[in-house]
C-alpha cells in the first residue's frame, strides 16, 4: 500500500513531469495494473488499484478506482482519472509507481518489526537498535528533561552531551542553542517528523516529538551523518515515535490525564540525578514552571483505611493543579507526588489555604508536606519527608489530626523510624516521665497528661488550662506540685526539651506498637 500523493509526488520529481486532475492525497493504493477499456478487467483481490492506460487507448475510465492517462495533452477529464500531458513512456511511469509501492510494503515490513520488537519486550533501546538497522543513521532518544532514554550507536563522548550521575543529558549550551533557535518549540508544536539544519553542523537533522494522549512526553533526534535521508525515513521515523511513546507509557506507567511534558523531569529530580541548579531552573522554565525562592514536596493521598487508594486522585489530579497552579505533579512510586515552587516561607497563601483545605476536606484527601528548602538540587532529600509521613499513617492505617500535615510537626517521629534498635531507642525517655506516670496510676492523678499539654502548647499556660478545661491557678497548683512530688527542674530547658521529646517518643512507639 501506498498513499496516491507520494507516487505523484515520485512521478514528479523523478521524472520532471506534472500530473494533472483531483484526487485524495491519503487515498491507498495497493497495486498498479494496465487498462484497456476493451478489455474485460476481473475485480482485483487486492482493491485500491491505479490503472494506467496510454491516451491512444483511453476510451472510458474505470467504476470507483483510479486512473492515470499518459500522454494525454487535453487535462479536461472525468472525476477520477488523472493525466499527464508531457510524451513519456508507460513503462517507465509504470516502473516508477511499483517502485513506490514496493517501497511502501517494505517500510511496512519494517514497521511490523518494529510492533513485533515492542511485544518481546525488547524495552526502548532494543527498539532504537532495530530503528538503527533500517534507518542507517544515528539514533538518539530524550526524554523532556532532556536526559538521554536509548541512542543507537551507544552514546559514548559526545560534544553535545554531558554525563551526570551515570546518564547522559544535552549539554546546557545545546540546549539553549535549541531554545534560542526556536527548536525546542518547533519539536513541542509539531507531531510529525520534520527536516532541519542547525548551524555549525554539515548535515541535516530530522527531530520528532513522541507523544502520548497528545501530550509531550519526550523527543526523537537522527542525524544524517551515514546515508541521505529519503521520504520513506520519515514515514519509518513518525511509526518509531508511536511505538517508543507505546514502549514509555508501559514502562512509565504514565498516567493519561496528567501534565506528561514534564513527568520525567520532575521523576528525575526526585530520584535526585540533578546537581545542577542552573540546569534544572531552565529546564522549568522552559516547561512553562517559573521557579521559587523556596520549595515544598507533598504527597496527597486518600485515607489509610481507603484500599482503592490512587484511583480517586487520578480522576482529582487536574482540581489540585487549579488550586496549585505553579505546581507541578507526579505519580511516583505510586503516590500523587507534587513539586511546589514559592517565594513565601509557608506553601500556601490565606486564600489558597482556604481552598486547598476544603477541596481535601470535601474528598477525604490527606497532603503530607516536607520542611522548605532553598537548594533544588536536594528535592530527593525532602521529598523523603513526605513519603515518611505518608508511609508512617499508611502502614499503621492511622488517620492523621488534621488533612494537611507538616513535617515541621513530625521531624522527630521520621528520626526515630531511621533507629533500628528499638531497645535502645526505648531507653532514651527520660525517666523522670516513668515516675510521673507510675504515680498518675498508682494515685489515679493526672500529672502526666498536663504536662505533656504544657509542652505541647509551647508551654503557654493560658491555652494549657483552656485545652484541660480548668482554671489557669488549677494549672499552676499541679506543676508546683509536680515540682515538689518528683523533683523535677522545669527551669531547666534541657530537662523540658527532654521531657518533650520523652513524649513525642512514647506517642511515636504507641502508634507504631513498637
Amino acid at each position: 500500500m501506498a498513499y496516491l500523493e507520494n507516487i505523484i509526488n515520485r512521478l514528479e520529481s523523478t521524472l520532471k513531469i506534472h500530473v494533472h486532475g483531483t484526487y485524495h492525497a491519503r487515498a491507498e493504493i495497493d497495486s498498479v495494473l494496465f487498462w484497456n477499456s476493451k478489455q474485460s478487467h476481473a475485480p482485483h483481490p487486492g482493491g485500491n488499484i491505479l490503472y494506467l492506460c496510454d491516451a491512444a487507448h483511453f476510451q472510458g475510465a474505470p467504476i470507483d478506482e483510479y486512473i492515470l492517462i499518459v500522454n494525454y495533452p487535453d487535462c479536461e477529464l472525468p472525476a477520477s482519472c488523472l493525466c499527464i500531458p508531457q510524451k513519456i513512456a508507460l513503462d517507465e511511469v509504470f516502473n516508477q509507481i511499483q517502485t513506490v509501492i514496493l517501497e511502501h510494503h517494505l517500510l511496512k515490513q519494517k514497521e511490523e518489526e518494529l510492533f513485533q520488537t515492542l511485544q518481546h519486550n525488547s524495552g526502548l533501546q532494543g527498539i532504537t537498535n532495530i530503528a538503527y538497522m533500517h534507518l542507517h543513521n544515528p539514533i538518539t532518544v530524550c526524554d523532556t528533561s532532556f536526559s538521554i532514554l536509548a541512542a543507537s550507536p551507544q552514546v559514548t563522548n559526545d560534544n553535545n552531551l554531558e554525563e551526570k550521575d551515570g546518564r547522559f543529558f544535552v549539554r546546557d549550551s545545546k540546549l539553549q542553542n535549541m531554545l534560542d533557535t526556536k527548536l525546542v518549540k518547533k519539536i513541542y508544536s509539531t507531531t510529525v517528523p520534520f527536516i532541519t539544519y542547525i548551524e555549525d553542523y554539515p548535515f541535516k537533522w530530522v527531530f520528532q516529538s513522541i507523544r502520548i494522549q497528545h501530550s509531550v512526553v519526550g523527543y526523537v533526534c537522527i542525524r544524517e551523518t551515514q546515508k541521505d535521508f529519503v521520504e520513506e525515513d520519515l514515514d519509518y521515523i513518525n511509526m518509531f515515535c508511536h511505538v517508543i511513546a507505546i514502549e514509555m507509557q508501559r514502562e512509565m506507567s504514565f498516567q493519561t490525564n496528567t501534565r506528561l511534558n514534564y513527568e520525567y523531569f520532575l521523576t528525575e529530580l526526585l530520584e535526585g540525578h540533578f546537581s545542577q541548579k542552573e540546569y534544572i531552573v531552565n529546564n522549568m522554565v522552559q516547561l512553562g514552571h517559573q521557579p521559587g525562592k523556596y520549595y515544598f514536596l507533598l504527597i496527597i493521598d486518600e485515607a489509610p483505611t481507603n484500599h482503592n487508594s490512587g484511583i480517586q486522585l487520578k480522576n482529582l489530579y487536574q482540581q489540585i493543579l487549579t488550586i496549585l497552579p505553579n505546581s507541578m505533579a507526579v505519580f511516583f512510586y505510586g503516590k500523587l507526588t507534587v513539586f511546589l515552587p514559592c517565594d513565601s516561607y509557608r506553601p500556601f497563601s490565606e486564600k489558597t489555604l482556604t481552598k486547598f483545605y476544603a477541596f481535601l476536606q470535601f474528598h477525604q484527601l490527606y497532603a503530607y508536606v516536607s520542611f522548605p528548602y532553598e537548594d533544588i538540587t536536594e528535592s530527593h532529600i525532602y521529598y523523603k519527608q513526605a513519603a515518611f509521613l505518608s508511609s508512617f499513617y499508611s502502614e499503621h492505617t492511622l488517620i492523621p489530626e488534621d488533612y494537611i500535615v507538616y513535617y515541621r510537626n513530625h521531624f522527630l517521629q521520621h528520626t526515630f523510624s531511621l533507629c533500628k534498635d528499638f531497645t535502645t531507642l526505648k531507653s532514651t525517655i527520660h525517666p523522670d516521665i516513668y515516675k510521673i506516670i507510675r504515680h498518675d496510676q498508682e494515685q489515679n492523678t493526672d500529672y502526666a497528661n498536663t504536662l505533656r499539654t504544657y509542652l505541647m502548647n509551647g508551654r503557654n499556660a493560658v491555652r494549657t488550662a483552656n485545652e484541660l478545661h480548668i482554671h489557669k491557678s488549677t494549672f499552676f497548683y499541679r506543676l508546683n506540685k509536680m515540682e515538689e512530688l518528683f523533683d523535677l527542674d522545669m527551669i531547666r530547658e534541657e530537662t523540658m526539651v527532654a521531657y518533650e521529646y520523652s513524649f513525642i517518643l512514647m506517642d511515636y512507639l504507641e502508634k507504631s506498637k513498637l
